[in-house]
């Protein structure tokens, strides 16, 4: 996905990252977290800074947590490979006879315990007064965090959280930023351990207001040789309602195929290029959506999320507390009451699948993104 605007985002992070702060980044998928962490890598240098990019996903231990680390900073281009190269003569020395054979920090990682080898390793790049201070940015931190959980228990999560808060408080020279499709923040509270996040800064990624969005749209166009009809372009964003960087982008490069070098995407090819978006062959682009809560959420929790969702759906205006709880509790089983309703609504608020609106004292509950609530409605509810 391209990475275009953000220049406030971008200049506010490097802002936070120089008064010393490690951030939290809330934002739900699609909005381009990623994309973002891999500029911040990009202009590290410049800033004055050493980055890299930690992706977690798919990592089940701490050991693999911190192998990820030391990989990315032996691959950091500037003194990456140098600073591992003197982080194993570091632990060579601090361990000294401890196990046979160890040379390189692969080694020592295999034969010691995770804590103790990151501590050495934080140390290690906390120890160069002088230098440029390193930025470490996690992606897909949550996901991550469930795994330690099934493999190890609701304990696991606050363990391995309140042990990276004691290495932010113990190397100040060491910046972290966390993000994920999850929230952070929604897990934390899930488990009770919201303290191991407190001294982190909140920034959130929001979607693009409407300007952007549409000068990203004449963007996109222009790099295709295409023209972009400005009526073409309200018609997008009003049908697509939540103004996802992913999705603006996906939209106008099927119209711009449509229109081909030299064309212009009007009216017709904007609607057609969102109506080709619901295609079953462009199920990928949505698939995450459902993935999340298959992946994520044990029972009853994921079905009690889907009757939500499935209920909101059927009425483009969404639903009101009152019957999402007739909803959740059709059926027989287990009542749901409110609380259960609030918690079940903080998850899909947080997540990006759902917003709310005040009407009078009530509260409305509908999709965030109208295209997703097409493609829910025509491939999810039954």
């Amino acid at each position: 996905m391209t990475c275009f605007d953000r220049t406030r985002e971008t200049a506010d992070l490097w802002k936070q990252f120089n008064e010393g702060r490690n951030l939290l980044m809330l934002a739900p998928r699609r909005i381009g977290k990623t994309v973002l962490l891999n500029r911040l890598r990009d202009m590290a240098a410049d800033r004055g800074f050493r980055a890299v990019i930690l992706d977690v996903e798919g990592y089940r231990e701490e050991k693999d947590f911190f192998r990820q680390c030391c990989a990315a900073i032996q691959e950091e281009l500037s003194t990456g490979a140098k600073v591992m190269t003197a982080l194993g003569d570091r632990l060579s020395r601090v361990f000294k006879g401890r196990a046979e054979g160890a040379g390189d920090w692969r080694q020592w990682l295999l034969q010691t315990d995770w804590r103790e080898f990151a501590d050495h390793l934080l140390a290690h790049l906390d120890d160069h007064a002088g230098e440029p201070p390193w930025l470490i940015l996690v992606d897909e931190l949550p996901v991550f965090l469930q795994a330690l959980q099934h493999r190890d228990g609701d304990r696991a999560i606050g363990d391995f959280l309140y042990w990276l808060r004691n290495m932010r408080q113990k190397y100040r020279r060491v910046r972290w930023l966390y993000t994920g499709s999850i929230g952070l923040d929604s897990i934390a509270r899930r488990h009770g351990v919201e303290g191991a996040l407190n001294d982190l800064e909140p920034f959130p990624l929001s979607p693009f207001d409407r300007p952007t969005a549409l000068d990203f749209l004449v963007d996109i166009a222009r790099r295709r040789e295409c023209e972009l009809d400005q009526a073409a372009g309200e018609i997008i964003l009003q049908r697509l309602g939540w103004l996802s960087p992913y999705y603006l982008e996906k939209i106008a490069e099927d119209a711009c195929t449509q229109a081909g070098p030299g064309g212009k995407v009007d009216a017709a090819r904007a609607g057609a290029a969102m109506d080709n978006m619901l295609d079953l062959g462009k199920r990928t682009y949505w698939s995450t959506w459902r993935e999340h809560l298959d992946r994520n959420f044990p029972e009853p929790e994921r079905s009690r999320l889907y009757a939500v969702l499935n209920a909101v759906t059927r009425d483009a205006a969404g639903a009101t507390g009152d019957t999402l709880i007739g909803a959740l509790n059709r059926g027989g089983g287990e009542a749901v009451g409110q609380v259960e309703l609030r918690s079940l609504l903080d998850t899909l608020l947080a997540d990006g699948y759902l917003e709310v609106n005040l009407e009078g004292e009530a509260r409305r509950y509908r999709f965030r993104m109208n295209l997703l609530r097409e493609w829910w409605l025509r491939y999810v509810v039954l």
